[in-house]
């Protein structure tokens, strides 16, 4: 019970880093941002414009639950959402080369 806690609040606080790192204004906004980005992992336009979306409302969804006080679960499910989106799209080897630049992610 302690180690799960323990993640919870490791995740939470790592989702708060990645999210609260940047203040997305629109989607417009994250595709400037991170084109080169997505260019470099071999992605097309149309595959650009879905993973800033997934981006965007991933950014909003973590903003309205860390400003709603919701329960940790609900921001671990977050990344497993955004992963189950991005894989419509995304080859496991595109998805891969993306998680792997995540952290450069403005």
């Amino acid at each position: 019970m302690r180690k799960l806690l323990l993640c919870l609040i490791l995740l939470i606080f790592s989702s708060n880093i990645s999210f609260g790192s940047t203040d997305y204004k629109s989607i417009e906004e994250v595709k400037s941002l991170n084109y080169e980005l997505f260019e470099e992992i071999g992605l097309d336009e149309n595959k650009i414009n879905y993973v800033s979306r997934v981006i965007y409302s991933t950014y909003k969804k973590a903003q309205y639950i860390t400003s709603s006080g919701a329960s940790p679960q609900k921001v671990f499910s977050l990344d497993k959402e955004a992963e189950e989106m991005l894989l419509r799209v995304l080859t496991q080897s595109e998805l891969k080369a993306l998680n792997a630049v995540k952290h450069k992610l403005r």
